[in-house]
Protein backbone atom coordinates (compact mmCIF):
# COMPACT_ATOMS: atom_id res chain seq x y z
CA UNK A 1 0.00 0.00 0.00
CA UNK A 2 1.38 3.34 -0.49
CA UNK A 3 1.38 6.65 0.95
CA UNK A 4 -1.43 8.12 -0.91
CA UNK A 5 -3.48 5.11 -0.24
CA UNK A 6 -3.04 5.45 3.82
CA UNK A 7 -3.63 9.12 3.60
CA UNK A 8 -7.05 8.53 1.90
CA UNK A 9 -7.78 5.67 4.67
CA UNK A 10 -6.36 7.89 7.14
CA UNK A 11 -8.84 10.46 6.04
CA UNK A 12 -12.29 8.18 5.32
CA UNK A 13 -11.42 6.96 8.99
CA UNK A 14 -11.64 10.18 10.51
CA UNK A 15 -14.27 11.94 8.54
CA UNK A 16 -16.34 8.72 9.89
CA UNK A 17 -15.36 9.08 13.42
CA UNK A 18 -16.17 12.38 13.43
CA UNK A 19 -20.09 11.92 12.06
CA UNK A 20 -19.90 8.75 14.65
CA UNK A 21 -21.72 9.65 18.42
CA UNK A 22 -22.39 7.26 20.95
CA UNK A 23 -25.69 6.77 20.61
CA UNK A 24 -27.68 8.27 23.78
CA UNK A 25 -29.06 4.52 25.25
CA UNK A 26 -24.91 4.12 25.06
CA UNK A 27 -24.18 6.51 27.33
CA UNK A 28 -25.19 5.14 30.62
CA UNK A 29 -25.47 1.31 31.54
CA UNK A 30 -28.74 -0.44 33.04
CA UNK A 31 -26.61 -1.21 36.15
CA UNK A 32 -25.14 2.21 36.51
CA UNK A 33 -28.61 3.88 36.17
CA UNK A 34 -29.47 1.27 39.10
CA UNK A 35 -26.94 1.91 41.06
CA UNK A 36 -27.35 6.08 41.56
CA UNK A 37 -31.02 5.45 41.52
CA UNK A 38 -30.87 3.04 44.66
CA UNK A 39 -33.26 0.52 42.90
CA UNK A 40 -33.26 -1.19 39.77
CA UNK A 41 -34.59 0.42 36.06
CA UNK A 42 -35.79 -0.85 33.37
CA UNK A 43 -34.19 -1.47 30.03
CA UNK A 44 -33.49 1.80 28.27
CA UNK A 45 -35.87 3.42 25.95
CA UNK A 46 -35.12 5.49 22.69
CA UNK A 47 -36.31 9.07 22.87
CA UNK A 48 -36.47 9.99 19.51
CA UNK A 49 -32.56 10.05 17.96
CA UNK A 50 -31.46 11.98 20.57
CA UNK A 51 -32.50 10.93 23.99
CA UNK A 52 -32.84 7.83 26.30
CA UNK A 53 -34.55 7.01 29.70
CA UNK A 54 -34.62 4.62 32.63
CA UNK A 55 -37.10 4.09 34.77
CA UNK A 56 -37.48 2.49 38.14
CA UNK A 57 -41.15 1.48 38.57
CA UNK A 58 -40.69 2.29 43.15
CA UNK A 59 -42.06 3.72 45.27
CA UNK A 60 -40.69 5.79 44.34
CA UNK A 61 -41.32 5.83 40.85
CA UNK A 62 -37.84 7.86 39.18
CA UNK A 63 -36.97 8.63 35.61
CA UNK A 64 -33.67 9.23 34.40
CA UNK A 65 -33.09 11.09 30.74
CA UNK A 66 -30.00 11.55 28.96
CA UNK A 67 -30.01 13.86 25.49
CA UNK A 68 -27.93 15.44 23.43
CA UNK A 69 -28.80 19.52 23.37
CA UNK A 70 -27.91 21.99 21.26
CA UNK A 71 -25.63 25.29 22.18
CA UNK A 72 -28.15 27.81 22.36
CA UNK A 73 -30.31 25.33 24.68
CA UNK A 74 -26.82 25.02 27.12
CA UNK A 75 -26.44 28.71 26.72
CA UNK A 76 -30.28 29.95 27.31
CA UNK A 77 -29.93 27.88 30.46
CA UNK A 78 -26.54 29.07 31.92
CA UNK A 79 -28.17 32.68 31.66
CA UNK A 80 -31.85 32.25 33.11
CA UNK A 81 -32.19 33.29 36.50
CA UNK A 82 -35.69 31.98 37.75
CA UNK A 83 -35.95 32.25 41.48
CA UNK A 84 -38.04 29.56 41.60
CA UNK A 85 -35.31 27.30 40.49
CA UNK A 86 -32.05 26.13 42.46
CA UNK A 87 -29.28 26.51 40.07
CA UNK A 88 -25.42 25.82 40.77
CA UNK A 89 -22.38 25.77 38.72
CA UNK A 90 -20.92 22.38 38.90
CA UNK A 91 -16.98 21.15 38.00
CA UNK A 92 -15.40 18.62 37.35
CA UNK A 93 -17.50 17.42 34.62
CA UNK A 94 -17.04 18.18 30.91
CA UNK A 95 -15.55 22.17 29.78
CA UNK A 96 -18.53 23.36 31.39
CA UNK A 97 -21.55 22.43 33.74
CA UNK A 98 -24.61 23.70 35.33
CA UNK A 99 -27.06 22.08 38.07
CA UNK A 100 -30.94 23.58 37.73
CA UNK A 101 -33.95 21.68 39.94
CA UNK A 102 -37.39 21.90 40.59
CA UNK A 103 -39.60 20.43 42.01
CA UNK A 104 -40.34 17.11 40.56
CA UNK A 105 -37.02 16.98 38.51
CA UNK A 106 -33.86 18.04 38.14
CA UNK A 107 -31.46 18.75 35.36
CA UNK A 108 -27.20 18.82 34.83
CA UNK A 109 -26.64 20.51 31.42
CA UNK A 110 -22.99 19.89 30.63
CA UNK A 111 -20.67 21.12 27.71
CA UNK A 112 -17.66 18.88 26.14
CA UNK A 113 -15.39 20.38 23.39
CA UNK A 114 -18.59 20.71 20.83
CA UNK A 115 -20.71 18.56 22.69
CA UNK A 116 -24.09 19.06 24.72
CA UNK A 117 -25.82 16.75 27.51
CA UNK A 118 -28.49 16.97 29.29
CA UNK A 119 -28.99 14.43 32.31
CA UNK A 120 -32.22 14.89 34.45
CA UNK A 121 -33.96 12.93 37.00
CA UNK A 122 -37.45 12.60 37.86
CA UNK A 123 -39.10 11.53 41.15
CA UNK A 124 -35.72 12.80 43.46
CA UNK A 125 -35.88 15.78 45.86
CA UNK A 126 -33.51 18.80 44.63
CA UNK A 127 -31.46 18.38 47.21
CA UNK A 128 -30.41 14.74 46.61
CA UNK A 129 -30.32 15.31 42.81
CA UNK A 130 -27.03 17.16 42.27
CA UNK A 131 -24.66 14.41 43.59
CA UNK A 132 -26.75 11.51 41.59
CA UNK A 133 -27.42 13.57 38.50
CA UNK A 134 -23.11 14.40 38.80
CA UNK A 135 -22.24 10.44 38.93
CA UNK A 136 -24.62 10.07 35.97
CA UNK A 137 -23.24 12.99 33.71
CA UNK A 138 -19.51 11.50 34.46
CA UNK A 139 -20.18 8.16 33.25
CA UNK A 140 -22.24 9.83 30.29
CA UNK A 141 -19.65 12.06 29.30
CA UNK A 142 -16.58 9.36 29.79
CA UNK A 143 -18.08 7.63 26.79
CA UNK A 144 -18.30 10.82 24.49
Amino acid sequence: MNTRSIVFLASLFGAHAAYCETAPCALLSQDQVSSVVGSKVAAPSPIAATGCSWTAAGPPRVTVTVSRQNEKMFAAVKSSSDPKTTKAAVAGIGDDAVFTGVQGFSSLWVKKGATFLLVRIYGVPVSEAQAKLKTLATNAVSKL
